[in-house]
């Protein structure tokens, strides 16, 4: 058996705010390594449990912002991860292929727009209107391609929520309740550990009863976004993608979009972590 694991940091719990880079002052930097601390332990305990089902292979997908945030060092040895420079990969999901069982998603955030979910950002639209997508629920849907079903999702009862209503089998790690944007009511490090954990052992025993979360096509895509994803969002492209899959029109999309380079081999001034657009530098 193989195991996806895909990760995000504002569905942790204890995560309550979007990521500032910029600020370099102690309070900060302090603050974003407690958080990617936590991030990693919550990814160990998903990468821990699909080791103790049976799992040969696990993959981790560094997936936020710079691709470079989960303490791998930490992490069981019975693993590999994706980390670099943050859409940079050749996929999204980089080395995710048929060769895998199963998809479990760690840290989720709610879709762009829903203001009652943590930290909201990224609204997929399909077919006009059809269904509306978020992160979680798009690697779901790209997995889906795959006939990989997603076992578990983890993050507040907003992104929790609408992954089960696509996938009623799903199971879910609840690790934190929402009051809006920024603030929400987390249970303890350890406490979502062991969420996580269990719900990766049971959707691991219970693979052949969870469907993948397939969209038929053809297919028309879009994501509605905005600056700091403050509503109202609106498309990022002037003219949908189309493909005659979701992962067709998914690949086609981030393509064009003017923060993406999936696929390019570019070699400029970028460096971890003082020049992340790859301008040089003046100073």
């Amino acid at each position: 058996m193989n195991v996806y694991i895909q990760t995000d940091i504002e569905g942790i719990a204890g995560w309550a705010s979007f990521e500032d880079v910029e600020t370099k002052t102690v309070e900060n930097l302090e603050h974003r390594k407690r958080m990617y601390d936590l991030l990693t332990a919550e990814v160990n305990a998903a990468a821990k449990a699909a080791k103790d089902s049976g799992a040969q292979r696990i993959c981790i997908n560094d997936s936020h912002g710079t691709g470079y945030n989960i303490a791998f060092e930490e992490l069981i040895e019975d693993c590999e991860i994706n980390h670099g420079r943050g859409s940079h990969f050749p996929t999204w999901l980089p080395a995710m292929d048929e060769g895998f069982d199963a998809l479990v998603l760690v840290g989720m955030h709610a879709m762009g727009g829903e203001l009652e979910g943590v930290c909201p950002h990224s609204k997929w639209v399909v077919n006009d209107g059809e269904i509306y997508l978020s992160e979680a629920s798009m690697a779901m849907a790209l997995a889906g391609d795959l006939c990989i079903p997603a076992v578990l999702v983890s993050g507040d009862q907003v992104i929790t929520s609408e992954v089960r209503n696509k996938v009623p089998q799903i199971r879910i790690a609840q690790v934190k309740h929402s009051y809006g944007p920024f603030c929400c009511r987390s249970v303890q490090p350890i406490r979502a550990r062991k969420l996580i954990y269990n719900g990766v052992k049971e959707g691991l025993a219970n693979l052949g009863s969870i469907e993948p979360y397939k969209i038929q096509g053809p297919v028309k895509l879009n994501l509605l976004d905005s600056e700091g994803h403050i509503p109202p969002l609106k498309p990022v492209l002037a003219e949908a993608a189309t493909g005659n899959t979701i992962t067709d029109a998914f690949n086609k999309a981030v393509k064009k979009f003017p923060w993406s380079r999936f696929g390019s081999r570019i070699m400029d001034h970028y460096r971890y972590p003082t020049s992340f657009s790859g301008a040089q530098r003046k100073d």
